[in-house]
């Protein structure tokens, strides 16, 4: 459509384009065709995606065991997977090797806290480790719930 109206510019001068904008009197459809017609075009301004609201109540979902006193409990996946949420949670004393983050990954400690090397989280921290960074054992002496997002980038 963009390519049509650049060829019509090039044809039709722009003033001439305005006179003849002005000389049309402008007529109403009838309502059930302008109703259609903006469902069209609302539509096409949202890209016709579909919003599915989606909710993860505390008591639903699986937690996963991922090492003695570490658990994960995914809450979504969206962006064909690239992108997933998730609660993690590590018992009283738990840890986590350290390891390289192969996607961007931000962190939010909802509960208790931990150590990422040397860095200490408290309830209500927020943590950002990008691609290629390489986090240090993750400790805990308390018991920590973290929510946690995971960007995997596109190849």
């Amino acid at each position: 459509m963009a390519k049509q109206g650049k060829i019509v510019a090039e044809i039709i001068p722009d003033e001439l384009t305005n006179v003849l904008a002005d000389a049309v009197t402008p007529v109403a459809p009838p309502t059930a065709r302008a109703s259609e017609l903006k469902s069209r075009v609302m539509a096409r301004i949202r890209g016709k995606k579909s919003f599915d609201l989606m909710t993860v109540r505390a008591d639903q979902g699986e937690w996963i065991t991922l090492l003695p006193g570490v658990e994960k409990k995914v809450l979504s996946k969206i962006f064909e997977d690239q992108i997933q949420s998730y609660l993690l949670r590590m018992a009283p004393g738990s840890t986590l090797p350290s390891h390289e983050h192969m996607s961007d990954e931000e962190c939010l400690m909802l509960e208790g806290e931990a150590m990422i090397g040397d860095i200490h989280l408290a309830a209500g921290d927020y943590h950002f480790a990008p691609k290629g960074s390489i986090h240090g054992l993750v400790t805990t002496q308390t018991g920590a719930l973290a929510f946690i997002r995971a960007y995997e980038p596109l190849d």
